[in-house]
């Protein structure tokens, strides 16, 4: 990883707080990013100015990478970090810019236990791992002995440590989940404060106005007067919540908007200016995905069909990130029309190479659309793809390298739904 792109990490300054999540409530749907791949992709967090997140496959194998967000709310030029991946980094990450710190739950061998560790970006790389040092986590118990004593708790063999923690009160603050025994029941959140540079406070429990008998976890606060959640509450999925300062408690608690919420899993929510992301389960089939907002187009705006929107470079059959807000354009106007059309998905080529070789990249093109809309959410059995090659060309005879490039191209085209018809006879 480039030492620039590490330092461009550490820039960012949290800002004032406002309600991101209202921003996105109306005139929005959330879509799947393009970054989304078969394997979960989990834990996203904000590190300096960029986003950070894991993807792990059906092994357990987990790999780190961080991107940056475009105008359109999309996450682009993703790189994997092997550095913090290294680190043991197990779930989000907590950034504190201003000391050029990240905090970070690890997994302990000896102790069998998540706890909590942080890094510092010194000359151009992160430095090894430190255990944070916690009041009150000095020492075990045996089995069968009390666990709480002077109104905490000494950590034990078989209790689950400190997870997903979240960075706030200008770096004086972590929140964490934990299933501590003390707690409400299932996961609670937690936090620690800064005593001083080398020591941070006993554990406290959030409270009871957000802390339950279920699960709840992945605390994100945005500024210092709202915090936001994910809780189980009656549920079995995890479900997005908000709660705001009262006289500093945590209290007015309520339910983001059914746009952030589905009847799967909804939860690690973050969000600042430029953007708001979250993990969900929704898209059935695809485990768990990065979800983004995406503007619905005006109904009378829709553009019509066929739509001649995703070019592509010479002998390649990748998609632009550039075209991201094209991709949700045409996704938001094939829901309006799926009622009553398929869709056809139309590939094509310039004129240079052979026939046989143009129409099998061609195919590949019109697949690559296919592919990025079905991880939106468009079934696959409403499209079908068609490869056209070179026979086709919007501009016929074209000699410049802009000419060829409008030639290479996927086009989207709508088939009325053939109804139904019953072949029996009459009696």
């Amino acid at each position: 990883m480039k030492k620039t792109s590490i330092l461009l990490l550490l820039s960012f300054v949290c800002g004032s707080a406002f309600a991101v999540h209202e921003k996105y409530e109306e005139g929005y749907v959330f879509v799947p990013s393009v970054v989304n791949t078969d394997e979960d992709e989990v834990a996203i967090s904000y590190v300096g100015d960029k986003v950070i997140y894991s993807k792990f496959n059906s092994k357990g194998k987990y790999t780190i990478y961080e991107a940056v967000v475009n105008d359109t709310i999309e996450l682009q030029d993703t790189v994997e970090v092997p550095e913090l991946r290294d680190l043991g980094i197990y779930g989000t990450v907590a950034n504190d810019a201003s000391a050029n710190k990240i905090y970070f739950s690890k997994y302990e061998k000896k102790t069998k236990d998540y706890m909590l560790y942080e890094s510092t970006f010194s000359d151009g790389k992160w430095s090894k791992g430190k255990r944070l040092k916690i009041k009150g986590l000095g020492k075990y118990r045996k089995p069968g002995s009390t666990l709480v004593n002077a109104g905490w708790l000494y950590r034990a063999p078989g209790i689950s440590g400190f997870l997903n923690p979240n960075m706030a009160k200008g770096g004086n603050r972590i929140y964490f989940t934990s299933l501590f025994p003390s707690g409400k029941g299932g996961r609670d959140l937690w936090y620690i404060d800064r005593i001083d540079d080398d020591q941070w406070s006993m554990p406290q429990n959030i409270g009871d106005s957000i802390n339950s008998k279920a699960d709840q976890d992945y605390a994100f606060c945005s500024g210092d007067s709202l915090l936001y959640f994910a809780s189980k509450d009656s549920s079995e999925v995890f479900n997005l919540y908000v709660a705001r300062d009262v006289n500093g408690e945590w209290g007015n608690v309520e339910k983001l908007d059914s746009v952030y919420n589905s009847d799967s899993n909804d939860y690690n929510l973050i969000g600042n200016e430029k953007g708001l992301f979250f993990i969900s389960s929704r898209n059935s089939g695809h485990g768990e995905d990065i979800y983004r907002p995406s503007q619905i187009p005006v109904k009378q705006e829709l553009a019509p069909f066929p739509w001649k929107l995703f070019n592509f470079d010479f002998d390649r059959d990748l998609f632009k990130q550039e075209q991201s807000l094209d991709l949700d354009s045409l996704y938001n106007t094939m829901l309006v029309y799926m009622d009553k059309y398929d869709f056809v998905v139309k590939g094509h080529t310039d004129v240079r190479g052979s026939e046989d070789y143009n129409m099998k990249l061609s195919i590949k093109r019109a697949n690559r659309i296919r592919t990025l809309l079905i991880k939106k959410g468009i079934p696959a059995e409403k499209m079908v793809v068609e490869g056209y090659g070179e026979s086709m060309p919007l501009i016929p005879d074209a000699q410049t390298e802009e000419e060829h490039y409008k030639n290479r191209r996927v086009e989207v085209d709508v088939v009325p739904i053939k109804e139904e018809t019953n072949n029996e006879q009459p009696e």
